[in-house]
């Protein structure tokens, strides 16, 4: 791995933590600075290209594509920029296997928290789910979520969001599977040929798209 230039973010403390409120405090704390910081942001978008673990990590999925700008193992925590939303494929209710922190940029979207019926953990199905808070997120806003939430995030075509994501806490999430898109709806292959998959990594073109996107919208520099 490429390791990035030193910045202010080689002193952000870990979020290796059980306690839902300082890992808030931390990430939100983070995301504002990054937010603010455009030299930073576009030193790390354009790193990517020179780091294969972290053009790896970046992906192409059946929700939206991301970039993986920023990761600290040593202190449990990766920084991702989300963008280019599927609107279409964002109705399926999931959970994630880590505690995460999400800044909108640009765009917003509907979020929906999901109250499970059926206990804190393993599968789940839309029958399980009722819906418990519903807020409107635009610019500025953040929000944190624990890895036993279960939610859905409608986005607007535009939306661009910062997201910092914790260490693993359980084996695998979960999503109500009779909701998934339909295959036609995967992400195209990145080689003629291949099968859809719901995550890849992003071709070289792929990637160069991903950073005239946020150059266009004044994002990066």
């Amino acid at each position: 791995m490429l390791r990035a230039a030193a910045s202010w973010l080689d002193q952000v403390p870990s979020l290796d933590l059980d306690d839902l409120r300082e890992v808030q405090r931390i990430s939100h704390a983070l995301l504002d600075r990054l937010a603010g910081d455009r030299e930073l942001l576009t030193r790390l978008v354009n790193e990517v290209l020179r780091d294969q673990e972290r053009m790896d990590a970046s992906r192409i999925t059946l929700l939206l594509n991301r970039l993986s700008l920023y990761q600290a193992p040593n202190r449990g925590f990766e920084i991702r920029l989300n963008m280019n939303p599927r609107p279409e494929n964002q109705l399926v209710p999931h959970d994630h296997c880590y505690a995460f922190a999400t800044r909108i940029l640009t765009g917003g979207y509907v979020h929906v928290v999901r109250r499970r019926t059926n206990g804190w953990s393993g599968p789940f199905t839309g029958t399980d789910l009722e819906p418990a808070v519903v807020t409107l997120e635009g610019p500025g806003s953040t929000y944190t979520l624990g890895d036993a939430m279960v939610h859905q995030a409608v986005m607007e075509p535009d939306t661009v969001t910062l997201f910092v994501r914790g260490p693993r806490r359980k084996k695998l999430s979960h999503a109500a599977q009779e909701l998934m898109p339909p295959r036609e709806t995967w992400p195209a292959p990145a080689l003629p040929g291949d099968e859809p998959e719901e995550s890849r990594p992003p071709t070289l073109e792929e990637y160069q798209t991903m950073r005239a996107y946020l150059i266009q919208r004044q994002l990066i520099g």
